[in-house]
């Protein structure tokens, strides 16, 4: 791309942020064109209705068989943004990590690049398998930096599963922002300049927007995940959106966030990888927010996916506004979801299914006890 990015003429700069889209290239069955069918709408409708200035996909974004089906569905998924000529991010997810036996992330990194908008680089290549970069946003009225986004590879697995399920941003990541965020200090007059950063894989303090559930509130209560799943959360008095189900952050913490308050230029950092949370809230000064799912390939609760719009103020760079966008609020009506699920919510729909799976398994169960009770039974009467 080879215009940067901008404050526009009335100070402000929005960002429309999709989480996790999960997005299947080959569409080989009738439910997988509908839900295709209710993602672009999605995308579509909140593109027309926020208007941004970027686009930035949270990770865990594609699945295809082969590097060319990739190609054809970045191509479909990504059309909307494209034809409205709409600078496009990512970062890349756990998942997207997984698939790179198809596809390695910097091939995909490629793919992404083909689209002349796409501000997508690799600031990092001496870190290995891993793609890292920041965009300066500049003033409205002159090439000067008035904000930052940070943009960071959360990784995949971690290496002892017995430790963590999943990885963490590792130390040479650390070192990169804290090199780079001191050089824009230097070059800010000595101040710190203001950021927002977006990884995959939320960092471990989310769980300190959440507090234990008391016994009365289990039943509305999500269960931790890691080192956590032995306790049940409900969200901490005045923190904003859904908790839907718990933060799958590393079971360890390297220091990421501390390198945050270290560097003093970390506003807000907002993540994807947990699909039905939307939760937001401060944090030691910084603002920490989950993205919930934006589409309707993967798990998600109905027509409440949706995507988040941040915007921020040139003039006050440490301010901004953060809001959810649901598929309902758009007026969109899912064609890949019955009339009951489509409004029940998240929870309620996964505990369901959860529960319909339990009586398969327990009615299986019962099916073979009694058809064991009677095979002895009929070999007692053989003897």
């Amino acid at each position: 791309m080879n215009t940067p990015l901008r404050f526009s003429k009335n100070g402000k700069f929005k960002i429309m942020i999709c989480g996790d889209p999960h997005v299947k290239a080959n569409l080989t069955t009738d439910l997988l064109i509908r839900k295709d069918f209710d993602t672009q709408a999605l995308l579509k409708a909140a593109l027309d209705e926020t208007q941004p200035d970027l686009v930035v996909l949270m990770g865990d974004i594609l699945s295809a068989p082969s590097v060319e089906e990739f190609r054809k569905g970045f191509l479909r998924y990504t059309k909307p943004i494209r034809d409205r000529n709409i600078p496009l991010a990512y970062v890349n997810g756990n998942h997207d990590h997984d698939h790179e036996s198809i596809i390695p992330i910097k091939e995909m990194l490629s793919i992404f690049q083909e689209y002349e908008n796409c501000v997508a680089f690799n600031a990092t290549p001496e870190i290995e398998n891993s793609i890292n970069y920041y965009l300066n946003i500049l003033s409205s009225e002159d090439d000067t930096p008035k904000h930052n986004l940070w943009f960071i590879d959360s990784n995949n697995l971690y290496p002892d599963r017995t430790i963590s399920k999943y990885d963490c941003v590792h130390d040479d990541q650390i070192e990169w922002f804290e090199k780079e965020s001191a050089k824009m200090k230097e070059a800010n007059d000595g101040k710190p300049l203001k950021s927002m950063l977006f990884q995959h894989i939320p960092v471990p303090e989310v769980y300190n927007l959440l507090r234990y559930a008391k016994p009365w509130e289990l039943p509305v209560a999500v269960k931790g995940n890691g080192v956590r799943s032995d306790k049940y959360y409900v969200l901490r008095e005045g923190i904003k959106g859904y908790l839907g189900e718990g933060p799958c952050s590393p079971c360890i913490n390297n220091g990421q966030f501390a390198s945050w308050k270290k560097a003093g230029n970390i506003v807000g950092a907002f993540f994807g990888h947990d699909h039905m949370n939307d939760f937001e809230g401060y944090v030691d000064g910084i603002y920490l927010a989950q993205n919930k799912l934006s589409g309707l390939f993967a798990y998600t609760d109905g027509c409440r996916c949706g995507v988040r719009l941040l915007t921020i103020d040139e003039k006050e760079p440490h301010l901004f506004n953060s809001e959810m966008i649901r598929f309902k609020d758009l007026g969109l009506y899912p064609t890949s979801l019955g009339p009951i699920t489509s409004w029940m919510s998240d929870r309620v729909s996964v505990n369901l299914t959860i529960a319909r799976n339990v009586a398969l398994v327990a009615g299986g169960a019962i099916a073979a006890g009694i058809i064991t009770k009677k095979i002895i039974d009929k070999k007692r009467k053989d003897k």
